[in-house]
């Protein structure tokens, strides 16, 4: 096996884990189970409206509880995703929902369809790997505090799962001897993969990393070293010759393919015949209040709607720009003046 990297920017070493790859193709649907989590990590990076707090959000749309399995059916028909992860805080302290929407999901979309979880290993016991097995779980990610990996690890292995385990770290600036523990204990266990994480600065955690002495990136984005330190594993990986993939995925994956793939991908397949979908997954459309002549094209279209580039047969109007993954939210209107001109 040897190092790639690839278009996206991630770097792996061997095979990307196929929840990293569907995830890149954006054709992941995440479901956030809930904010609650036992592990108090520093570098949390979940926001205010998620951290500590009960919620359900199946990609941007908070959902309730009670309507979750029509809703995460819906999202995965509507996103043409081909797989789902499950995330938190700890999804786990609702294991039995996960191993409930797991079998929901392999019985409407076939085996084949690809679920992961993350988990943070302290909830595990035989009888919850034994549940996620039996559902049809293909991944299970662990993210554990060091001392507590193998304790974990050794719990899993001793049950009769049928999934794919790996890690999942982020890579913090000065802890390459901790990164390089991965590797050991990755080939103790006989794990599939290992996933380092570039560590991300967010408004809730930027705080506990500076005091921590770590500094942002010119893009106010990752912490600076991150990324280093994730290759030099890397690298030392492929020296070794280890039989597991390494992979690492720096930020800008999650912004510039994960998500806005996605919201693309749902953009045309929800798109109304007005609508435009941009590059970025958002849509642009015209509305108007009154043409300069009478035209039998804008007939074709619900009244005061059209298509941008008819903006020359209307007299006043704006084009607006939708995020339709978020329920058609405006997010900009630009007031038409003669030629068209959308303020991007």
């Amino acid at each position: 096996m040897k190092i790639r990297r690839l278009g996206s920017g991630s770097v792996v070493y061997g095979a990307l884990p196929e929840g990293c790859r569907l995830c890149q193709q954006g054709l992941k649907t995440v479901v956030f189970l809930t904010g609650k989590c036992p592990a108090r990590c520093f570098y949390c990076p979940l926001s205010s409206e998620r951290r500590n707090r009960d919620v359900v959000f199946v990609n941007e749309r908070l959902v309730d509880q009670s309507e979750l399995r029509t809703a995460l059916v819906v999202e995965v028909l509507r996103s043409a995703s081909l797989g789902v992860s499950f995330t938190g805080g700890e999804p786990l302290l609702k294991h039995r929902l996960v191993a409930d929407l797991t079998a929901l999901l392999k019985d409407r979309f076939t085996r084949r369809f690809h679920v992961h979880l993350y988990t943070s290993g302290m909830p595990l016991t035989p009888k919850i790997i034994e549940e996620l097995a039996d559902s049809g779980l293909d991944e299970l990610r662990v993210h554990a505090s060091l001392s507590k990996l193998e304790e974990s690890l050794r719990k899993i292995r001793s049950a009769s799962g049928g999934f794919r385990v790996g890690l999942e770290y982020p890579s913090l600036p000065g802890a390459y001897e901790q990164l390089i523990k991965l590797l050991d204990i990755a080939e103790k266990y006989e794990l599939d993969f290992i996933v380092l994480n570039e560590l991300e600065f967010t408004e809730t955690n930027a705080s506990s990393l500076l005091l921590r002495g770590f500094t942002m990136r010119e893009d106010y984005r990752a912490a600076q070293g991150s990324s280093e330190v994730a290759l030099r594993v890397i690298e030392e990986a492929e020296r070794r010759g280890v039989a597991f993939s390494v992979h690492f995925c720096p930020v800008r994956v999650k912004d510039s393919f994960q998500t806005v793939l996605r919201t693309y991908r749902f953009s045309t397949l929800t798109a109304l015949p007005y609508q435009l979908v941009t590059d970025e997954g958002t849509s642009l459309e015209l509305m108007y209040t009154s043409s300069r002549e009478e035209s039998g094209i804008l007939e074709l279209y619900p009244e005061g709607r059209a298509p941008i580039f008819y903006d020359e047969v209307v007299a006043e109007g704006f084009i607006v720009e939708r995020n339709l993954a978020l329920g058609g939210l405006p997010l900009e209107e630009t007031p038409l003046k003669g030629k068209l001109q959308t303020g991007r």
